[in-house]
């Protein structure tokens, strides 16, 4: 290593931290294919697609991360993107791995583009420290600083090409594998064919004969004219040489980024090698290592490895953070040819006959991983998030722990609450028996209930409540599968042993006297009800044939979310047993049977969205109920008899909870509805 007077001065300023503050921003351009490898040629559900992080056709996607993302805000950024995509895309469509396509189509090209921008604050403390003596205007500092790091990372275009490589066919203008031999980059072959007119001798000659788009380096910004980047400054260098990563569901991976980092710290610091003749030697060397054979140990192995070694010592001379594990990683690519993305995806083509088949393989297997896989948010903020990305509002996670998102600059928690909704009164609603309390002090029908802390309450109320239907459910926190709803009045033993058991998980239950009537949930969006949906408790319908075993089973296998699914727990069997049913009865045709009274969440109930059904005076009433609670966003559960009845008092509509963080999928799943309701584009609509 020997440094430059830039290097020299981010020593001597004690700069070197900046040299980890390289901010990123990655395109990726995949095309949509149908399983059985078809150019998708139909419309799919993807929304909001003219926006600055997603643009679809019918047979290509482009995503587009944040710009000036931290390396590992950028990884975060490419796992969101291409997850909500994924999802929009469902069962049937998937996107094609690799930087080849696999169809000649009238759409741009596919592959990554990685955007590189060094830290705008070290640019001006080495200017304000050094270089504003020379007398060079600040925006020229800056291009002469950027060109450099243009013309090294071209001077080493063959080692990333080894080492990323990944698209042995051009399978679009040679579908055939077998009557074409593997090359390891058959997509960075091709952009060097555009490289031999660009002129590196200076910024100026550099700019003016940057005619070609498709280059596989170049300095860039948001200019029409690549000519303004001398006046107004260059904003980012754009690599597009590094093929997708096949092995990858995102295409890009954190060793690909963390290499870049590191070279453009080390090309920023050290004194620049390159040349006129060797740029252009470079760019032939380029070109030959993406048509070697990926088998065979490279032609520039020696310098690759040289230049590998050295870029491991500046790493660990300046604590790059993870580097160790790259190193490790690209070193075993040197030495073994096999361990480099293109070889080993023919070697581990296995089965498939083809690679082209094999590409559809782990296709499809990102596909289905996107649609099962576990959301690490909560999921009415991973539900919000996903739609935000493809509907293309900005979007910021603050404090992703707390569900805590910014969208167009506005917060919101969990999906639903906003910063005009009172903390004092969401405290009142979690208290739901004072939540009643209140409302009834002011003209609302409520059931009553008592609050207990112990066995002993519980026992001295019962003569209150022996004669009565009651509901069992944690008197501080949503319901959940432990509330039990007593039809028929239960004994003393019953009531206690359930409180007793509900006594375990929360320091106070609510024992509530059942009200005549359906459940219905009201889902509240910037004082708007935008959803309104009967709560159907889990049940199944006999067929004359199939025990109720199996008529759960089937329903399970049909359910469409997860607050569908009937488990078979203590409440569900006490209930089967109240009404002398077994798992083998055979259920008669058209006879439905009850697994729970009560439709809480994840216990097997479902929905069925009545909001255009309901008579307009509940909605009223609905509204007064929100404007008393200070209700602006969330929920509210009521019991009604008859929707379509009037509301002329107070006891057509009794009122049971309100919640802050009502889970928003109840009102996206729903009975009759082939397609879920677009629940997360009506929260949304109130961010744009």
């Amino acid at each position: 290593m020997k440094f430059d007077e830039i290097g020299n001065q981010i020593i001597d300023s004690e700069l070197t931290e900046a040299l980890h503050a390289t901010a990123f921003q990655v395109v990726r351009q995949w095309q949509i294919l149908t399983k059985d490898k078809n150019l998708n040629t139909t419309e799919f559900s993807l929304v909001g697609t003219n926006n600055q992080f997603v643009k679809a056709d019918k047979n290509q996607v482009m995503l587009t991360t944040k710009k000036n993302l931290t390396l590992e805000k950028v990884l975060d950024d490419l796992t969101l993107q291409a997850e909500a995509v994924r999802k929009k895309l469902g069962h049937e469509l998937v996107l094609w791995p690799f930087s080849e396509k696999l169809h000649a189509s009238l759409a741009n090209k596919v592959g990554s583009q990685i955007r590189l921008t060094l830290p705008e604050k070290l640019f001006s403390e080495l200017y304000a420290a050094k270089f504003s003596k020379s007398e060079v205007p600040y925006v020229d500092f800056r291009n002469q600083v950027y060109f450099k790091l243009l013309r090294e990372f071209s001077l080493h275009q063959a080692f990333l090409v080894y080492l990323f490589g990944a698209t042995p066919y051009a399978w679009a203008v040679q579908t055939n594998e077998t009557n074409a031999s593997p090359k390891r980059s058959m997509a960075a072959a091709s952009l060097q064919e555009a490289t031999g007119t660009i002129d590196y001798s200076s910024l100026e000659n550099y700019l003016n004969s940057l005619k070609a788009k498709d280059l596989p380096l170049k300095l860039a910004g948001n200019y029409r004219d690549p000519l303004e980047m001398k006046a107004s400054g260059v904003h980012y260098l754009e690599l597009d040489l590094i093929d997708l990563d096949p092995f990858h569901a995102q295409g890009v991976t954190a060793h690909q980024l963390r290499l870049l980092e590191v070279m453009s710290g080390y090309f920023l610091m050290n004194e620049e090698k390159a040349t006129t003749e060797s740029l252009a030697e470079a760019n032939e060397l380029a070109k030959a290592v993406a048509n070697e054979n990926p088998f065979a140990k490279t032609k520039i192995f020696a310098k690759a490895y040289a230049f590998l070694k050295e870029l491991d010592r500046f790493a660990k001379k300046f604590n790059y953070p993870k580097w160790q594990g790259t190193f490790d990683v690209l070193k075993k690519r040197l030495e073994k040819s096999e361990e480099t993305p293109t070889t080993r995806l023919l070697r581990t083509q296995g089965k498939h006959e083809t690679l082209a088949d094999y590409g559809m393989f782990l296709a499809q297997k990102y596909q289905e991983s996107a649609l099962i896989k576990e959301v690490t948010l909560d999921k009415n903020t991973q539900l919000i998030l996903d739609e935000a990305v493809v509907a293309g509002i900005d979007y910021h996670t603050v404090l992703p722990q707390a569900g805590i998102l910014q969208l167009n600059g506005k917060l919101l928690k969990q999906g639903i609450q906003t910063t005009k909704d009172s903390a004092v009164m969401s405290e009142l609603w979690q208290h739901k028996q004072t939540a009643k309390e209140f409302l009834g002090s002011q003209n609302v029908n409520v059931s009553r209930g008592f609050v207990v802390t112990s066995r002993q309450e519980a026992k001295a109320i019962y003569p209150l409540l022996k004669d009565k239907a009651v509901v069992i459910k944690n008197a501080v926190a949503p319901s959940d599968k432990t509330t039990r709803l007593f039809r028929m009045p239960p004994t003393e033993h019953e009531l206690l042993a359930v409180v007793e058991q509900q006594l375990k998980q929360t320091a106070a239950v609510l024992i509530e006297q059942v009200v005549v009537g359906s459940v219905y949930r009201a889902l509240v969006v910037n004082d708007e009800i935008i959803s309104l949906v009967e709560r159907i408790p889990a049940n199944v319908v006999g067929d004359g044939r199939l025990t109720l075993k199996d008529l759960i089973s089937r329903k399970n296998a049909r359910a469409r979310a997860e607050f569908e699914m009937i488990e078979l727990g203590e409440v569900e069997k006490a209930t089967l047993k109240s009404q002398g049913l077994t798992l083998e009865s055979v259920i008669p045709r058209g006879i439905q049977v009850l697994l729970r009274y009560d439709a809480t969440y994840n216990t097997g109930s479902q929905a069925y969205e009545v909001l255009d059904e309901i008579d307009q005076s509940y909605l009223t009433e609905l509204k007064r109920q929100m404007d008393l609670l200070q209700l602006h966003d969330g929920s509210l559960d009521v019991v009604i008899p008859n929707i379509y009845q009037p509301y002329s008092e107070p006891t057509h509509l009794t009122f049971l909870n309100a919640h802050a963080y009502p889970a928003l999928a109840l009102n996206e799943f729903v009975l009759l509805k082939q397609e879920k309701q677009p629940i997360a584009q009506k929260v949304l609509a109130q961010f744009k």
